[in-house]
């Protein structure tokens, strides 16, 4: 893997850059996921562009750092990807964000309106489930859930029997990226988010499940987005249909 240190404590990003091309794509994850398990399917697909890609890996999540006084908010991360984007020399990029990642997305892009050529949002916000989910982790203080909340929360998961899949980038994720981010993740959701969306002069995609209903999708078209819907998927689309993803995010990056 490639790696980016982040700070003066030999902190390291670590993320994999697959084919070539002066525009990367930068894959910005969901909370508990990691790039480097969740989009390999994506981009070794036929119908995938072909471009160059960083599958990233964010600080406390995958094969990142994890450092125990990291800072893990959504800024945070954001900040750190804005000074890898300086720092590696690129002019311009484009931008994927799943779900509570779309968050950090956007929040790069307001960043850097100049350098970001293209922010593809996927399933971005946050679902009923993941708002419920996020409010149990947070009611507890940090300490609670680094201590005794994060395995019991794990153990939750895999007793549902439906998360086999994250369960793998999940378990080896910070406890303090999980409740840090979970906090922030919910206050993103709460604030104008879809306003800053419309404001961006970037080219603007959206990539939605099956599940989706006409005003979800109106409110992105509302907002400038062209939307692409997935089938045979539900909320992680790149489990659940990675050939549809590749396609989806083809249509939007040159």
């Amino acid at each position: 893997m490639n790696t980016f240190s982040v700070d003066e404590n030999g902190n390291v990003l670590r993320y994999l850059d697959l084919y070539a091309g002066a525009e990367p794509l930068l894959f910005i994850h969901g909370l508990g996921c990691a790039s480097s398990s969740d989009y390999p399917p994506v981009v070794a697909a036929d119908a995938y562009f072909k471009g160059r890609s960083l599958l990233i890996d964010l600080m406390g999540a995958g094969f990142s750092d994890k450092p125990e006084d990291g800072k893990f908010a959504s800024d945070d991360q954001a900040a750190v990807l804005s000074r890898f984007i300086a720092e590696e020399g690129f002019a311009r990029v484009n931008l994927f964000g799943h779900s509570a990642g779309a968050f950090i997305a956007l929040k790069l892009a307001q960043s850097l309106p100049a350098h970001v050529g293209a922010i593809v949002l996927c399933e971005p916000g946050l679902t009923d489930y993941g708002i419920a989910m996020l409010s149990e982790i947070t009611a507890q203080t940090e300490d609670q859930f680094v201590d005794e909340g994060f395995s019991a929360f794990l153990a939750q998961l895999k007793a549902q029997g439906t998360n086999d899949a994250w369960l793998g980038p999940f378990s080896v994720a910070s406890p303090y990226v999980i409740y840090q981010w979970a906090q922030s993740a919910l206050q993103d959701n709460v604030e104008n988010w879809l306003d800053d969306l419309a404001k961006l002069k970037s080219t603007k995609g959206v990539i939605l499940s099956e599940n989706a209903t006409s005003d979800e999708i109106a409110k992105f078209e509302q907002a400038g987005c062209t939307v692409e819907v997935v089938a045979n998927a539900e909320h992680m689309i790149a489990y659940d249909n990675p050939d549809g993803l590749a396609q989806a995010i083809s249509k939007f990056i040159d």
